[in-house]
């Protein structure tokens, strides 16, 4: 598989914008912790779906084959994902850590593709990795209480979100 990169560049913007709300809720969730885990269902229901949106959107303005089907099966997931966690919020508790270690696992992955396509910077490897191995972490760690994956779910955030600009700018 073969990722375009040009066309990307018209949309440096989505990945800027994606990046800046990964920030945001890290530093939130980091800043108030105990009313994190009371809405963290929600706003990461509503962040993944957000994601999904802004992928798919990339996706249909992107018409050449490379690795168009892994970006619109990921965006279809985050959808899908995003409004099982908006829709049951109790349930999605109980879940969450093996539904955001999956999902950090697939960010991670996404990341090193475009690390692999032209953009062979180390920031965005270590980024890449740094993700997945927080996938990993959190999904086979039971004992992470749920401060803890607040607290590394903000900084995965953070990471995620960094990596995402800097791409976002680099792109530009």
């Amino acid at each position: 598989m073969e990722l375009t990169i040009s066309r990307s560049r018209r949309h440096w913007w989505v990945f800027v914008i994606r990046g800046i709300v990964f920030i945001l809720l890290g530093i939130y969730m980091i800043a108030e912790p105990a009313g994190s885990f009371a809405a963290l269902g929600f706003l990461f229901g509503l962040i993944i779906f957000l994601v999904g949106v802004s992928e798919l959107l990339r996706v249909s303005r992107e018409r050449t084959v490379g690795d168009r089907e892994w970006h619109l099966m990921l965006g279809i997931i985050d959808i899908i994902l995003g409004v099982v966690f908006m829709a049951h919020v109790t349930a999605s508790m109980a879940i969450l850590r093996i539904i955001l270690g999956l999902w950090f696992l697939f960010k991670g992955i996404s990341l090193f593709t475009f690390s692999r396509h032209g953009f062979t910077s180390w920031w965005l490897m270590a980024g890449a990795i740094l993700v997945f191995v927080f996938g990993l972490l959190v999904l086979f760690n039971p004992t992470f209480g749920d401060m803890t994956i607040i607290l590394w779910a903000a900084i995965a955030f953070i990471i995620t979100g960094i990596f995402n600009t800097w791409l976002g700018f680099s792109l530009k």
